[in-house]
Order: structure tokens, then C-alpha cells, then sequence
């Protein structure tokens, strides 16, 4: 029976519970999931992925029902889908440089669910967006100062250059309040991580490609980019963040009892 249904989240204190509902509440005969077109979000099953990535959400960011959520590089809403049941008094809010992913999610989440909105950013992006017309380097996150109490960035800092990472993570410590929490993943590569890319064992054979990064494709870097772990917490200390310790390695490395593919990072806003 729960294979086949559809579950939303409900917030119980802080704990998530699935209950058997439309994921849209209106969008009927299976189409509250984008169609497959849209969702290149890699080999693993949509609806699942989303709602293990909102229990890591409450489990390692603290993720409250009355968040204000962003979403940075929020595709077809993967992740936005399962807190349409879980964010009671929050919102949320969501960008991409995809646009008719954006266009689905504003058609098919946003009228059921006013409370979530999503941007369009016309960023260019080799593998993603190679028409955008607008540098990552320069882009501002269109969102003012202090305002969100959590953000989240899955699978997006592992398709950007340093420098367009370090500059997100400065705009993500200006739009975060005081105390805020961000929830992102990358791919860091570590000495036991190293280990394993050298006997074969990691499920991706990153090479240094320069600029202080690692690629799967010299060609394309933007396929897969990996970070040295102590370098990542150099950009994300000089963007006036904290790590809240300990980082959660991947199993894209084989790291003991890892809970997603790729490596967790989360980080804070100091007080006020």
C-alpha cells in the first residue's frame, strides 16, 4: 500500500511523519511529479530522494515547521515538494537557472501552495544553462538582507567553480538571519577520500583540475566538481559562516555509515 500511494509530510514537534495525501493537494491521477523530461536529477528514484533529504533537512539543520526556506538551485522541486507538508507557519522560496523547471514549479506548486515562490536566474552554467547570460560571479541573490532562517543547496555547489562558490556562499551569509542554518552538500575530498579514488573503490575518479578543484571531465568541469575539505572551510569562514560539526562524508567515497551520495556540510550565521 505505501508503495503505491503518495505521502506528504507532517510535522509532528520536530519529528516528520508521512500521511497519505496528494503531494499538491489538487493535482490529481499522477501529476504532482514533473514529467521526466524536466527532472534530470540523476539515476535515483524523485519522490524518494525528497523526502530522505527533508529528514536530513530536521535531523542535521534543525529545519523548523515555521522556517523561512531558500533554496538555492531548486530544479524541479525536488526538495520542495515534501515541505509543501512540512512548512505549517513557513515559507519558502526557490531559484534555478532552468527555466522551464522553474516555469512547472510556479504552474504547478505555487497556485496550491502561495507560500512558495520561485525565480528564474538567467546564471550561465556549462553544463546547465550554457545560453544564461548572466555570470554567477555577479549574480545577487534577488532576496534581502537577514531574511531566511534556513537554506538548503543540494547537488549544486558540486557543478561550480570556486569562485562562483565562494561568491554564493557570501550572498548566502547576507540573505541568512542571525543563528541561521544552511543545509549543502559537496563533494570534499579528504585523505581517506584521495584513498579510495586511487584504488578505484569512489564512484568518481576526480583528477585536480586547477583552481584549487577537482573534475570528473577536464572538458566539462561543471559534470562533477570536488572541493579539498579544508579549503571549503576556508571559503565558508571567510564568508562570516561556521561549520556546525561534524561534516557527514558520502558514500560517493565510501564513508562509514554515510546517509547521502554526496558529503554534508552544515553551517551557521553568527548571533546578531
Amino acid at each position: 500500500m505505501r508503495d503505491k500511494a503518495i505521502y506528504v509530510a507532517k510535522a509532528i514537534g520536530r519529528r516528520v511523519v508521512w500521511a497519505p495525501a496528494d503531494l499538491l493537494n489538487g493535482i490529481r491521477n499522477g501529476r504532482s511529479l514533473p514529467p521526466r523530461g524536466l527532472s534530470f536529477v540523476g539515476p535515483t528514484n524523485f519522490e524518494q530522494t525528497g523526502k530522505d533529504f527533508l529528514e536530513h533537512f530536521v535531523e542535521y539543520g534543525g529545519l523548523s515547521p515555521d522556517d523561512r526556506v531558500l533554496d538555492m538551485g531548486c530544479g524541479i522541486g525536488r526538495m520542495a515538494i515534501p515541505l509543501t507538508g512540512y512548512l505549517q507557519d513557513g515559507s519558502y522560496k526557490g531559484f534555478d537557472v532552468g527555466k522551464e523547471m522553474i516555469r512547472w514549479c510556479q504552474h504547478r506548486i505555487t497556485p496550491e501552495h502561495p507560500s512558495f515562490d520561485f525565480t528564474w536566474a538567467p546564471i550561465y552554467n556549462a553544463k546547465y544553462n550554457p545560453f544564461g547570460t548572466v555570470s554567477a560571479l555577479e549574480y545577487e541573490f534577488p532576496y534581502p538582507d537577514d531574511h531566511f532562517d534556513f537554506a538548503l543547496a543540494t547537488s549544486l555547489f558540486t557543478h561550480m567553480a570556486r569562485a562562483e562558490v565562494q561568491h554564493y556562499l557570501e550572498e548566502l551569509s547576507r540573505v541568512l538571519k542571525p543563528e541561521g542554518r544552511a543545509f549543502l552538500t559537496f563533494f570534499l575530498i579528504s585523505p581517506e577520500a584521495e584513498a579510495e579514488i586511487a584504488a578505484g573503490r569512489a564512484d568518481f575518479d576526480f583528477q585536480l583540475n586547477g583552481d584549487r578543484a577537482w573534475t570528473i571531465d577536464s572538458r566539462l568541469p561543471e559534470e562533477a566538481i570536488a572541493f579539498a575539505v579544508d579549503d571549503t572551510r576556508e571559503m565558508i569562514e571567510s564568508a562570516g559562516l561556521a561549520i556546525r560539526e561534524p561534516i557527514h562524508h558520502g558514500r560517493w567515497a565510501n564513508a562509514p555509515g554515510a546517509p547521502t551520495l554526496q558529503d554534508i556540510v552544515v553551517v551557521e550565521a553568527p548571533r546578531g
